[in-house]
């Protein structure tokens, strides 16, 4: 697959819904996932849903004005221009055509194996204070149609300024469709998505992996995930030997240096 240049006026026209939707329940099909946000965000965080018969936005979390310009009533019935003018020029073209590439990734899959596949794309928008800063943006699930086109998407948006490592624009993608997660990733001069030099890693292997990026130990893991703490730590020692690290903190940097969360 090739990442695909693509302007941010023709992702509206390709993203666009020509069909009356529903969209009162957006919200309420998402709260399931909304709710479990916290559990798996590795910093202060936003969601957004938008309507994509219109490219809008529907619904935003109470609290974008403490991560963005923007209060949550701002948010509200803007357009795509508007969500992309919060990102750094730099970045909107990169955003824009990973975007492109995760939808028609997704759409070319069953919805059931589509809805494994994981999108991050790592970008720069602006904080509250209108500074630019390093964000993750992920979309933990989708809705769509009968005919498997996708209508909304949750939009989760991560802040990563809180993180002692230095960002890239990147957009990688995690396919644990087969229980084993294989990660691909592109760059900005590198328009092909090219498989990493990465082991296999469990889908249980990267839920410890981003507990423990959120500076969790053993026993917060454990009573997290519902494990024994014998099974975390047999997870971190298997994950250790996999990545050729020794201590935590190096299967840390290891999990920054190639990007896998």
């Amino acid at each position: 697959m090739k990442l695909s240049p693509i302007s941010i006026p023709e992702i509206k026209q390709k993203f666009l819904r020509e069909e009356k939707l529903d969209v009162k329940k957006f919200e309420e099909e998402l709260k399931p996932t909304i709710d479990t946000i916290s559990s798996f965000a590795i910093g202060p965080y936003f969601w957004l849903i938008p309507d994509q018969s219109n490219m809008t936005i529907v619904a935003a979390s109470p609290n974008t004005q403490d991560l963005t310009p923007y209060t949550t009533d701002e948010w509200i019935k803007k357009d795509v221009f508007f969500w992309f003018e919060t990102m750094h020029p730099e970045d909107r073209e990169f955003v824009a055509s990973s975007l492109a590439l995760s939808v028609e990734l997704q759409e070319s899959l069953p919805i059931e194996k589509a809805e494994l596949v994981q999108i991050n794309i790592y970008l720069r928008m602006l904080d509250k204070d209108k500074n630019f800063r390093w964000v993750l943006m992920q979309f933990p699930r989708r809705l769509y149609n009968e005919n498997g086109k996708v209508i909304s998407t949750l939009i989760l948006v991560t802040d990563l300024s809180h993180l002692p490592k230095n960002f890239s624009r990147m957009l990688t993608l995690i396919d644990a469709s087969n229980a084993k997660s294989i990660f691909f990733a592109t760059q900005v001069d590198n328009k092909n998505l090219i498989s990493l030099d990465v082991p296999r890693i469990s889908k249980r292997e990267l839920e410890i992996l981003q507990l423990m990026v959120r500076g969790m130990n053993t026993p917060q893991m454990a009573e997290n995930l519902f494990l024994s703490y014998h099974t975390v730590e047999n997870h971190k020692r298997n994950l250790r030997k996999k990545t050729k690290t020794s201590t935590s903190a190096e299967l840390i940097d290891y999990v920054w240096r190639n990007n896998l969360i």
